[in-house]
């Protein structure tokens, strides 16, 4: 059996977007990118977002298992990285498909939808859920980690959204069409 040139174009672009995702959760789990006034970037959640605006729904949620899995082996905080960053690829990959547009503003927003919502999640369990706190022992965190952290995750996506359309362009059979 043969190797199609289309087939090891595929097989290539899985394989660069896969190192692409190791990459970025190297980067991100240790200490890579600096801490901005205690404030950590995210990258790994526009990656799967941008995987997901490019890619079918099952390989999308594939990379994004893996991201989550990875972010899970390495993060303190629990075992939802995975969980979230699946639900968060197939959502995209399903308005991708049938409702949006490929362009950088509607990745920076649905980035920024799925950041903002993971750092609640991630409040929520961290804070939240702790009794006896008063309202401004739960607020001081949110505004002081959350509010940085998502604007210094949103500061990562142009540079995911060009390194992701740049691998997709570079190894696709055609030129993409807006909504392929």
């Amino acid at each position: 059996m043969t190797i199609t040139k289309h087939q090891q174009k595929k097989y290539f672009r899985r394989a660069l977007l896969g190192l692409l995702v190791l990459f970025t959760a190297m980067a991100q789990n240790v200490p890579w990118l600096p801490v901005v006034y205690g404030a950590r970037a995210f990258p790994l959640i526009p990656l799967v977002i941008a995987i997901a605006f490019y890619d079918q729904p099952i390989p999308a949620i594939l990379y994004a298992a893996l991201a989550g899995i990875i972010w899970d082996v390495s993060s303190p905080t629990g075992a939802y990285h995975g969980i979230f960053l699946v639900v968060a690829a197939f959502a995209v990959a399903m308005l991708m498909r049938y409702f949006l547009n490929r362009n950088i503003f509607t990745i920076a927003m649905l980035s920024f939808v799925a950041t903002t919502i993971y750092l609640l999640v991630r409040w929520f369990i961290t804070f939240a859920i702790l009794p006896n706190l008063s309202p401004a022992q739960l607020t001081l965190p949110l505004l002081r980690e959350s509010l940085p952290a998502l604007g210094y995750t949103m500061l990562t996506v142009p540079l995911v959204f060009t390194l992701v359309s740049l691998i997709v362009r570079r190894t696709s059979r055609k030129q993409l069409s807006v909504r392929e």
